[in-house]
């Protein structure tokens, strides 16, 4: 943009250098050149700003796609880990002291794993301040490393 009004400036310098040295025919010629010069500067400009404008629009459009996305599966890993927390409360029920004991601990880090996914999800739904490329990236990992910790 700068390099635009910069050559915009040239020009018109050029143009008034030309013009103290040049015929009248000249120096509206010159004049001419220099006023569409300027008008091509500003229609870059305005053009430039448009497109900024519609990247932006996109971009926040895609923001929101993968924000909702990210909440599904949230939701869907929060459904996973609430499935095994039943078998759990059914296994802690009929299971022997030694068991009992295995089945807790492993209660107690699901339930902790739900209040990082509930916490992830708040910062699903506002507005995220931090890169979101960098929430994506490491919610995914989370999610995949509860994945890992379920399949085990």
């Amino acid at each position: 943009m700068k390099r635009v009004f910069k050559t915009a400036a040239m020009l018109l310098a050029l143009g008034m250098f030309t013009l103290t040295s040049c015929s009248r025919e000249d120096k509206r010629e010159v004049a001419d050149d220099v006023q569409n010069a300027q008008d091509k500067v500003e229609n870059t400009a305005d053009n430039v700003a448009e497109d900024v404008k519609e990247a932006g629009q996109e971009t926040a459009a895609e923001i929101e796609a993968e924000r909702k996305e990210m909440a599904e599966k949230i939701e869907k890993r929060k459904k996973e880990i609430n499935e095994e927390l039943d078998e759990l409360d059914a296994k802690i029920k009929t299971a022997k002291a030694n068991e009992k004991e295995k089945w807790e601990k492993r209660r107690a880090n699901l339930k902790e794993d739900i209040n990082e996914l509930d916490a992830e999800m708040a910062e699903v739904k506002k507005d995220v301040k931090r890169d979101w490329k960098e929430f994506k990236r490491d919610l995914n990992a989370k999610i995949d490393d509860m994945q890992k910790d379920l399949e085990n």
